[in-house]
């Protein structure tokens, strides 16, 4: 996801919790933006877009070490 932060710079990461009147995207420089989420933009496809989940919403993720 990208974003045009309030000093003009693109802004690139990962969507880390969605709420209705913010999104929360962590940064590669360990940094956390709540920003709007129309002002939030696709960057290109994620390896996970063509996993469906069991129920067609939630997709689980296991703890490291466990099956």
């Amino acid at each position: 996801m990208m974003f045009e932060a309030p000093d003009g710079r693109t802004i690139t990461g990962i969507v880390i919790r969605r709420n209705r009147k913010t999104v929360t995207i962590h940064t590669d420089d360990e940094r956390h933006w709540n920003v709007s989420p129309t002002l939030v933009r696709l960057t290109g496809r994620h390896a996970l877009d063509g996993v469906a989940s069991k129920d067609g919403r939630v997709l689980p993720f296991t703890k490291p070490g466990t099956r």
